[in-house]
């Protein structure tokens, strides 16, 4: 989704869902801030001694997080960046948090035991990687080398070497393997061989979804002869040289179509989040946030996003993909008095400006304007604040029955409809509940 747009919880905006987070990370003592990107919430957790690596027993002190939606923290550095995001809404007081992060890091230790009593039972060697939290396996055929990662996502197929041709990544979206399934070795490697073409498929519709050598289509365009490419870069150092947790990367490509020329950027935000962006001769074509394991590939991408190809599904790491519809602790209930309050930053004989607040009392987003006699008839002054209060009657599916409330707090007017998601982003209820 572009700059601005709606990104979480249905149609939310990402402002009012920092203001949520904010709110409750303060009554758990977990100080925030906004990033570079200014919509981005992240910050930093000190934890006790208790807190450690459970593959090496050694402490990790403090760990970085962002904020996805309102609600979940993911961690930016190994190892506490290969556990899924930690939910924090529901928690009631600070020390939670950490014993949280304990629990889930025991449990994924729980799992790697799992698992590598599991492939050590197929006979298979396993190294296990402290920093990524997975366990590695190779499966040796005549004719591939199957590299197996366990860890976020279960055992999964990373990598296909085939003897005597060119190594493949498998993709994200091959299912993961039941290891129980397999009584011995030779089942698993029955199973593997017998789905290389299925990988293959899925790697060749990551890479290409288009024919770039039909006329019109996508063109790359050669780097400049002393420009710094990744090939040369893993030429240098190999493939497996780790880029550091907290180094800024940003990678350029560009490309021609039908005679126009556009460059594609790439922006490392935190750990396997970036912000990409596709620039035309007239600004911005396309540009949205994307995590590595949904990634398609640049020229894939790129394609995509001029109509020459399918818009991947799954650009956001699963955490972070909106979901379909607003938790049940943000829901508004009947009998419930919600509020818009607003700042008037100028008063003319016909019209009126003014800028909402958030749940602080702070103007937040685009400043608005009604015709004086309109905003007198909807807001009401209280000790020198402009509010609406409304009175919750229904709530039907998507939509909630409304009705506005005078300076007396009765009813007025006939019952209204308003979308649910609208009525979240706009108001609050008046008893504070977030």
């Amino acid at each position: 989704m572009s700059e601005g747009e709606h990104t979480i919880i249905g149609k939310i905006p990402r402002e009012r869902l920092n203001q949520i987070a904010s709110r409750k990370l303060s009554s758990l003592a977990i100080p925030v801030r906004l990033a570079t990107d200014r919509e981005t919430l992240e910050g930093e957790l000190t934890f006790s001694p208790k807190v450690i690596n459970p593959t090496t027993g050694q402490g990790i002190p403090r760990g970085r997080f962002v904020v996805l939606g309102h609600d979940h923290l993911r961690f930016a550095d190994p190892p506490l960046a290969a556990l899924d995001p930690i939910d924090f809404f529901d928690l009631d007081r600070p020390a939670a948090v950490e014993q949280l992060v304990i629990q889930t890091l025991n449990e994924r230790a729980t799992r790697l035991q799992e698992w590598g009593l599991r492939l050590r039972a197929l006979h298979l060697e396993t190294s296990l990687d402290s920093e990524r939290l997975t366990l590695r396996a190779v499966v040796k055929t005549d004719a591939y080398a199957f590299e197996i990662l366990a860890g976020a996502g279960g055992v999964r197929v990373s990598r296909v070497a085939p003897v005597g041709g060119v190594p493949f990544d498998v993709s994200i979206s091959f299912r993961p393997l039941a290891l129980e399934t397999f009584a011995s070795l030779p089942d698993l490697e029955r199973f593997l061989v017998e789905a290389v073409p299925e990988m293959e498929r899925g790697a060749a519709g990551e890479q290409r979804r288009f024919d770039p050598a039909r006329p019109g289509t996508l063109a790359p365009t050669p780097p400049p002869r002393n420009a710094l490419t990744l090939s040369l870069l893993q030429n240098a150092f190999g493939g497996d040289a780790i880029v550091a947790p907290n180094a800024p990367v940003e990678l350029i490509q560009e490309f021609e179509h039908g005679g126009t020329r556009y460059r594609f950027v790439a922006s490392r935000e935190m750990g396997a989040t970036f912000r990409g962006r596709l620039i035309g001769p007239s600004g911005d074509v396309w540009s949205d946030r994307f995590d590595l394991s949904g990634f398609p590939g640049t020229e894939q991408m790129v394609a995509a996003a001029l109509g020459l190809g399918e818009m991947p599904p799954n650009l956001l790491a699963p955490a972070e993909r909106p979901f379909g519809r607003i938790p049940e602790h943000l829901l508004p209930h009947p009998g419930e008095v919600w509020v818009m309050s607003v700042v008037v930053e100028e008063a003319g004989n016909n019209e009126v400006r003014y800028v909402g607040t958030d749940i602080d009392g702070h103007p937040y987003g685009a400043a608005r304007v009604l015709k004086r006699a309109e905003f007198e008839a909807v807001f009401s002054s209280e000790r020198g604040a402009w509010r609406l209060l409304i009175l919750i009657d229904q709530v039907q599916g998507e939509n909630v029955i409304y009705r506005q409330l005078d300076r007396q707090r009765q009813p007025i007017g006939s019952p209204r409809k308003m979308a649910t998601a609208i009525l979240v982003a706009n108001f609050v209820p008046e008893a504070p509940a977030y």
